[in-house]
Protein backbone atom coordinates (compact mmCIF):
# COMPACT_ATOMS: atom_id res chain seq x y z
CA UNK A 1 0.00 0.00 0.00
CA UNK A 2 1.35 3.64 -0.97
CA UNK A 3 2.24 5.72 1.80
CA UNK A 4 0.77 8.63 -0.06
CA UNK A 5 -2.84 7.53 -0.01
CA UNK A 6 -3.52 9.23 3.25
CA UNK A 7 -5.19 12.27 4.16
CA UNK A 8 -2.19 14.36 5.16
CA UNK A 9 -1.22 13.81 0.99
CA UNK A 10 -4.80 14.92 -0.66
CA UNK A 11 -4.50 17.46 -2.75
CA UNK A 12 -7.27 19.78 -2.53
CA UNK A 13 -8.76 22.17 0.10
CA UNK A 14 -12.47 20.30 -0.37
CA UNK A 15 -12.73 16.60 0.39
CA UNK A 16 -15.60 15.77 -1.69
CA UNK A 17 -16.97 12.17 -1.19
CA UNK A 18 -20.03 10.23 -3.59
CA UNK A 19 -21.42 6.77 -4.28
CA UNK A 20 -21.47 5.33 -7.68
CA UNK A 21 -24.32 3.40 -6.72
CA UNK A 22 -26.78 5.66 -5.26
CA UNK A 23 -27.24 9.27 -4.92
CA UNK A 24 -25.48 10.30 -1.30
CA UNK A 25 -22.65 12.13 -1.41
CA UNK A 26 -20.66 15.12 0.50
CA UNK A 27 -18.06 17.59 0.71
CA UNK A 28 -15.81 18.36 4.20
CA UNK A 29 -12.52 20.73 4.69
CA UNK A 30 -9.78 18.53 4.67
CA UNK A 31 -8.70 20.70 7.83
CA UNK A 32 -11.99 19.79 9.70
CA UNK A 33 -11.30 15.85 8.35
CA UNK A 34 -7.84 16.07 9.74
CA UNK A 35 -8.75 16.97 13.21
CA UNK A 36 -11.10 14.76 13.85
CA UNK A 37 -9.79 11.68 12.08
CA UNK A 38 -5.73 12.38 12.24
CA UNK A 39 -4.12 13.28 8.67
CA UNK A 40 -2.69 9.77 8.52
CA UNK A 41 -5.66 7.85 8.19
CA UNK A 42 -5.54 5.94 5.12
CA UNK A 43 -8.17 7.38 2.38
CA UNK A 44 -9.96 3.67 2.53
CA UNK A 45 -10.27 4.14 6.13
CA UNK A 46 -12.16 7.69 5.58
CA UNK A 47 -14.97 6.14 2.99
CA UNK A 48 -15.56 3.48 4.96
CA UNK A 49 -16.14 5.46 7.98
CA UNK A 50 -18.30 7.90 5.76
CA UNK A 51 -20.38 4.87 4.25
CA UNK A 52 -20.58 2.71 7.51
CA UNK A 53 -24.63 3.40 7.77
CA UNK A 54 -24.95 2.12 3.83
CA UNK A 55 -27.31 -0.43 2.65
CA UNK A 56 -25.54 -1.43 0.20
CA UNK A 57 -22.70 -2.13 1.98
CA UNK A 58 -24.48 -3.96 4.63
CA UNK A 59 -26.49 -6.19 2.33
CA UNK A 60 -24.03 -7.15 0.22
CA UNK A 61 -21.90 -7.66 3.70
CA UNK A 62 -24.83 -10.10 4.53
CA UNK A 63 -24.81 -11.77 1.84
CA UNK A 64 -21.66 -12.15 -0.15
CA UNK A 65 -19.02 -10.72 1.89
CA UNK A 66 -18.10 -8.29 -0.75
CA UNK A 67 -19.10 -4.78 -0.54
CA UNK A 68 -21.25 -3.27 -3.20
CA UNK A 69 -20.91 0.13 -1.95
CA UNK A 70 -19.46 2.76 -4.65
CA UNK A 71 -18.44 5.53 -2.47
CA UNK A 72 -15.44 7.21 -4.06
CA UNK A 73 -13.45 10.20 -3.55
CA UNK A 74 -14.97 11.92 -7.25
CA UNK A 75 -12.15 14.92 -7.36
CA UNK A 76 -9.00 12.02 -7.50
CA UNK A 77 -10.58 10.62 -11.30
CA UNK A 78 -10.70 14.49 -12.50
CA UNK A 79 -7.37 16.59 -13.68
CA UNK A 80 -7.97 19.28 -12.64
CA UNK A 81 -8.64 20.65 -9.03
CA UNK A 82 -12.28 20.93 -8.02
CA UNK A 83 -11.66 24.51 -7.19
CA UNK A 84 -10.24 26.23 -9.38
CA UNK A 85 -11.63 29.34 -10.72
CA UNK A 86 -13.32 28.83 -14.31
CA UNK A 87 -11.37 31.87 -15.54
CA UNK A 88 -8.12 29.49 -14.89
CA UNK A 89 -9.27 27.04 -17.20
CA UNK A 90 -7.86 26.87 -19.88
CA UNK A 91 -9.55 27.49 -23.50
CA UNK A 92 -10.43 24.59 -25.78
CA UNK A 93 -11.03 24.62 -29.36
CA UNK A 94 -14.43 23.36 -30.92
CA UNK A 95 -14.25 22.76 -34.48
CA UNK A 96 -17.64 22.02 -36.09
CA UNK A 97 -17.84 19.22 -38.20
CA UNK A 98 -21.19 20.57 -40.41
Amino acid sequence: MDDRDRLAFYPFVVVRIACRVCSRNGAYRLARLAAKFGPEIRLRDLLDRFSYDCLWRAEAHGKRGVSACGVYLPDLDHPRPPHLPPGLVRLRVVVSND
